[in-house]
């Protein structure tokens, strides 16, 4: 069975930083107004002045194609550090290669890995030990091997992301393993995000949500869209009542049930339950057979 690792990741944190520069912190702020994380101001202020860098640039013609940042930070991840040369396939995009080349470039001319991170060590290693000790051990890769009755084979990093996107979670992906880069949970109206372990409810259904699509994806292969997001939520409230307590859970359900319109959640989390409870093999994937 694979196991959980939570680390800061270089290239993905340059690649957070390039954003930080570009056209992203504005279009975000269009989708939902939102205050950022105190790093993220940092960061941005800090990579004014390399708005018109080949990198950023890279990034806000993307964005304006269509590109998924997903994609770009695959992209970033399929490479070698410092230098950013391509490890593996590159995802199938209009000049890629000449952008992950620029990303090495961008580190050197900002300089960001001598001037800015050093001096803000303490606040990624805070929000790095808050996710290690929400997920302590393998317990969340042993939950959702038990939705489908298997190990989990794939390599699983989890990384803090305390610049941009600050909405939204990324999933970068190789051949071989997946990063998720994790945002801290959002605030109420216009208060900074919350920490990590002041939201660890949020943190482990998001965590679990983002996953299973890159896991399970034999088991959501065999539903449509709507069975999968209620086969999502369900998954996420049986890991909340695993990993933290069976209130979790609840509270979840109850939440997601109003603010989603799925009555059946609370059925098929009974259902999910007693599956796992009765070893019937591949409970998730059973939760909508006729």
């Amino acid at each position: 069975m694979s196991t959980l690792t939570i680390t800061i990741d270089e290239r993905m944190r340059l690649v957070t930083a390039v954003l930080a520069a570009s056209d992203w912190p504005d279009e975000e702020q269009k989708q939902q107004p939102h205050a950022v994380h105190s790093q993220a101001k940092q960061v941005r202020q800090f990579v004014q002045p390399f708005r018109s860098h080949p990198a950023v640039n890279g990034v806000n013609e993307a964005l304006l194609n269509g590109v998924e940042l997903e994609e770009l930070f695959s992209a970033a991840l399929r490479s070698t550090w410092p230098g950013f040369r391509p490890t593996s396939e590159l995802p199938h995009l209009l000049k890629i290669n000449e952008w992950v080349h620029s990303l090495a470039n961008f580190a050197s001319e900002t300089s960001i890995m001598t001037l800015f991170w050093p001096q803000h060590t303490a606040v990624w290693q805070e929000a790095q030990a808050a996710l290690e000790k929400i997920f302590a051990g393998d317990r969340l890769l042993t939950c959702l091997a038990r939705l489908h009755d298997g190990d989990i084979e794939t390599a699983v990093t989890l990384m803090p992301n305390l610049v941009y996107p600050a909405l939204t979670p990324v999933v970068a992906t190789t051949d071989d393993d997946l990063l998720l880069l994790l945002p801290p949970p959002k605030a109420v109206g216009e208060s900074p995000p919350w920490p990590y372990d002041e939201g660890q409810g949020w943190v482990v259904a998001t965590v679990c949500r983002q996953l299973i699509p890159y896991l399970l994806v034999t088991e959501l292969a065999q539903m449509n869209r709507q069975e999968q997001h209620l086969a999502l939520h369900t998954a996420a409230a049986y890991c909340l009542g695993q990993m933290l307590d069976e209130f979790e859970a609840q509270a979840y359900l109850l939440r997601t049930k109003k603010a989603h319109d799925m009555p059946e959640l609370p059925a098929l989390f009974a259902k999910l339950q007693t599956e796992i409870e009765n070893r019937n093999g591949r409970p998730l994937a059973s939760l909508f057979e006729k």
